[in-house]
């Protein structure tokens, strides 16, 4: 044996507990199996410093030689339990799902048992990676499409209206920022139709058809160091306080101590008495959402929401616009509501952020005949840089 074949066997106790965290109830089809042992190959290859790895799609080998002996195959999972420990950092759980179906690559590879796993291992991506600064003379583009429900207990027809959002912040942040929005026409139907909703509103208005500017309305705004009216902000949906709108200044005073950020966020009026706007998440997303978040600033957010309490998993793999992340949620006090931010732990990117509602609540024309799971605001949000103000950057 040489001495690069020289490995330190884990303990019993240690091997127990990694093995604890696998889900041993799952079935393990043939394509499990494969995964399993492609995983373990490449896991090994890992260790020995050899860079090219075993093809994820190799089937899977069968052996007809004499059976390995017990240290044998004790060792070879010591070595892939111990590479998924170093490689991931999480812990991890194999699933029976078959993945011959479509996938995305920015899909969560590993299920995270807790909501620190995942904003953890999002804000050691962002630090490992940092994010794409602006050379001079460029933008950043910031892209929010928006989700937003209309309903009418009194009209036969409720649907989701997109609004498209566009900034583009120069490289100089004092210099001059151009804000821009619109409807794209896009819309998703709950209820009814175009033509039911056309007749509902007609009958309503004496003849006239509803004017839905107001939910989904079109402006263009310039303003230095982005400081925009409050009232351009509140057509975009989003504050202009320091939350919403942040100056250069007010993003290099934040705390970077994860507990110290977490208390700042909490305190804020908004969190202490309106609880039920979803508190110190909604101030995250508010933050997230801005896409002008310095990495290190953002690296520290994600572990300051990590502590709040009540924050769940709610969807391992979750869906929005097209692209996928883990979906990290709290329900507010009374329950009508839940709120989520989607973050993509493979990359660290915020993605964006939903509202579901879990209560029908009939009362309420603008909800009633909404069932409970329907998502009823969402918004997702991508960012590049762009050559020219008031030019979309290729592929955006």
């Amino acid at each position: 044996m040489t001495e690069n074949n020289v490995r330190r066997l884990w303990t019993n106790d240690e091997l127990d507990e990694a093995l604890a965290s696998l889900r041993a109830e799952e079935p393990t089809g043939r394509r499990t199996l494969a995964a399993a042992n492609n995983a373990l190959v490449n896991a090994v290859r890992s260790l020995e410093g050899k860079s090219i790895p075993a093809p994820e799609t190799a089937p899977l080998t069968e052996f007809k030689g004499k059976p390995a002996s017990r240290a044998g195959r004790r060792w070879w999972i010591s070595a892939a339990a111990a590479a998924a420990v170093i490689a991931v950092g999480v812990t991890v759980v194999t699933t029976g799902a078959d993945s011959s179906g479509p996938t995305s690559a920015s899909a969560p590879r590993v299920k995270f048992l807790s909501v620190r796993q995942a904003l953890n291992t999002a804000a050691d991506k962002i630090h490992v990676i940092g994010e794409t600064p602006v050379p001079a003379g460029k933008f950043r583009y910031v892209a929010t499409r928006t989700w937003l429900l209309w309903n009418d207990s009194r009209v036969p027809a409720a649907f989701a209206g997109e609004q498209l959002t566009q900034t583009w912040q120069p490289s100089d942040f004092a210099g001059q920022w151009l804000l821009k929005t619109a409807p794209t026409g896009s819309r998703k139907w709950l209820i009814g139709d175009e033509q039911t909703l056309k007749a509902g509103t007609e009958k309503l208005n004496g003849g006239h058809g509803a004017d839905l500017s107001e939910y989904w309305p079109s402006g263009e705004w310039r303003a230095a160091g982005g400081k925009f009216s409050g009232k351009a902000m509140a057509i975009v949906g989003r504050s202009a306080d320091e939350w919403g709108a942040p100056t250069e200044q007010r993003l290099a005073d934040l705390p970077r101590d994860p507990q110290q950020l977490y208390d700042l966020m909490a305190a804020d009026l908004s969190v202490v008495n309106k609880p039920k706007l979803g508190g110190v998440l909604d101030i995250a997303a508010q933050l997230l959402n801005t896409g002008t978040l310095p990495a290190d600033l953002k690296e520290s957010l994600y572990r300051a929401v990590a502590k709040i309490p009540g924050l769940k998993v709610t969807e391992q793999v979750a869906n929005l616009d097209g692209r996928t992340g883990v979906a990290l949620g709290v329900d507010p006090v009374d329950g009508t509501f839940r709120m989520e931010i989607i973050v993509d732990p493979a990359t660290g990117e915020f993605i964006g952020e939903r509202r579901t509602r879990l209560k029908r609540d009939d009362n309420d024309i603008t909800t009633a005949g909404i069932n409970p799971g329907t998502v009823t605001f969402s918004s997702s949000v991508q960012t590049a840089v762009a050559d020219e103000q008031g030019v979309v950057p290729p592929g955006q």
